[in-house]
């Protein structure tokens, strides 16, 4: 039994490393009514507020804008957090701009620190590939100083993967990341007919390929199941 409690203790401790992170933003794993829209631009829908535990939202809750500013009447975009992703699916004639929120519904965070556990950025994981490019931005404010760090980056078509990364090194007005109330992300389909998937949205203090990969903590668990399998038959 002690054995199989150090075991059990060894693995847990791996699946920790493997997902150590300083601060979550949003792991989308609380739901939202789907946000669709229809031709001909511009139309919008604005003022979605998602409310949710602060473990997985911060703030404890999400707003999400949808404008759609290109597109005939055939036009059509369809927004939707469903089974853990952030779902954007705009028509070949669409092109849109999706604004996500958190400032805990207007009352702002709290001056929190994104800067804590020494994250050096804010990491994103986009699960499948895009099928067109992404312009993607974030908007930090600190509104005790009216201040917004910026940064914005162009991701090309086919990206995929858990390494998007915005090192706060290129932030504009690097003191509000350190009293942030707001954080604001904008994704800009450029061109029509976007398709993208979002699963986690996180500060961090390493790069995700410095932590063991699932995968590699799955093999080496199973490594450590069959270790504790031959020393109970011996």
């Amino acid at each position: 039994m002690k054995r199989r409690l150090v075991l059990t203790s060894t693995l847990a401790a791996l699946f920790s490393a493997g997902s150590a992170n300083a601060l979550i933003i949003d792991d989308f794993s609380v739901t939202q009514p789907n946000v669709y829209i229809t031709g001909p631009a511009p139309q919008s829908s604005f003022g979605l507020i998602q409310a949710g535990s602060t473990s997985d939202i911060i703030g404890g809750s999400r707003q999400t804008d949808v404008a759609l500013y290109a597109g005939n009447a055939a036009a059509d975009v369809n927004v939707r957090v469903v089974s853990g992703v952030l779902d954007v699916n705009d028509s070949v004639s669409a092109a849109t701009e999706v604004v996500l929120i958190w400032d805990a519904n207007g009352a702002g965070l709290g001056n929190v620190d994104l800067l804590a556990g020494g994250a050096s950025g804010i990491y994103l994981a986009f699960p499948t590939a895009m099928d067109h490019a992404l312009k993607l931005k974030f908007d930090i404010t600190d509104f005790g100083t009216a201040t917004t760090a910026t940064h914005s980056i162009t991701f090309p078509i086919g990206s995929q993967g858990a390494d998007f990364f915005f090192s706060f090194s290129d932030f504009t007005n690097l003191s509000a990341l350190s009293s942030a109330d707001s954080i604001k992300m904008t994704l800009d389909s450029t061109t029509p007919g976007l398709d993208a998937n979002l699963d986690l949205i996180e500060t961090r203090s390493a790069p995700p390929g410095n932590v063991p990969e699932p995968g590699t903590v799955g093999l080496l668990g199973l490594g450590l199941l069959g270790l504790g399998a031959a020393r109970r038959k011996q």
